[in-house]
């Protein structure tokens, strides 16, 4: 069972609208199984925003006719839904949790919901019907929800969320993909708007093309450090590779560029001036950034 994310993860943000962009990596951790929770952090500060459940679960089959389904007949019964913690919201389209198409906004004009378990899919109860060969036969619940009818796992859809912290309200999306049985899901990606207030549209912030900054070489060490900390990167192509140390509100507290070769390249930084904490570490290259946590002791 998993309580929490595994943040694996590559963060890669886009300045021009201060979204921050979270790519779940590898998107095939899958939350399958009875009451199997991803706890979503959608800033990263470590507080839970939001809970996403998968439970399955046996039902026993409902009598009925003559002669009734056999009382020992169970079927199994699943579903997945997303619950906000504390003030913080989920987009509706009452009564399930909404799928969003690339592209929409999301900001205070859509429909919001502070309700437990609001439904991305669910199975019904199951039914005891006649059989076409004589009898009766136990069959398995009808899906519904947003999230049914859809290869979600190839198309992205995505979960309009509202949350707060330290007294601000910001907006965000989930990309969550779920099983044509509701019996699975994972979440691949997710963002938010760094800027209170601010609307974001659904997919924002996501990474398009291919980068000439490699995100799956971007590596921090010593992570913790206590002084100096080296930043290993791959380029697909030789430029200008800039890197900028952020606390988290965004402040940039040091900044250094360098040339870097095409290959694995480094930058060494000076992180002794500041004091103990967590930090952001920013590495752009033709306008491709990505973003690392580092904790300073």
């Amino acid at each position: 069972m998993k309580h929490a994310l595994l943040l694996l993860s590559l963060i890669a943000t886009q300045a021009h609208a201060q979204i921050i962009y979270t790519d779940v990596d590898p998107d095939a951790l899958y939350y399958t199984g009875g009451n199997d929770t991803c706890s979503l952090d959608l800033n990263n500060d470590g507080n839970i925003d939001f809970l996403i459940v998968q439970l399955t679960w046996q039902v026993p089959c409902p009598g009925g006719g003559e002669p009734a389904c056999a009382a020992t007949s169970t079927r199994p019964r699943s579903w997945v839904r997303i619950t906000p913690t504390g003030t913080n919201d989920v987009r509706v389209a009452a009564p399930y949790a909404s799928q969003l198409p690339q592209g929409d906004a999301i900001d205070p004009a859509l429909a919001w919901s502070n309700s437990s378990g609001l439904a991305l899919m669910t199975q019904g109860t199951p039914q005891c019907l006649p059989w076409q060969f004589g009898g009766y036969t136990c069959i398995q619940g009808l899906y519904s929800g947003t999230w049914w009818g859809t290869d979600s796992y190839s198309y992205p859809y995505f979960l309009g969320l509202r949350f707060d912290s330290v007294g601000s309200t910001y907006y965000g999306w989930a990309r969550v993909g779920v099983s044509s049985m509701a019996n699975s899901f994972t979440l691949m990606s997710y963002a938010y708007n760094s800027v209170p207030d601010e609307p974001i549209l659904a997919g924002e912030g996501a990474p398009t093309g291919i980068a000439d900054l490699a995100h799956s070489t971007v590596q921090l060490s010593p992570n913790p450090c206590t002084s100096t900390l080296t930043v290993s990167m791959g380029m697909n192509k030789a430029g200008v590779a800039t890197c900028t140390v952020r606390a988290l509100t965004g402040q940039a507290l040091l900044t250094r560029t360098v040339a870097a070769t095409s290959g694995p390249s480094s930058i060494t930084l000076d992180l002794a001036s500041l004091a103990p904490g967590t930090y952001m570490v920013e590495v752009q290259m033709d306008g491709e950034r990505v973003v690392r946590k580092v904790v300073k002791e």
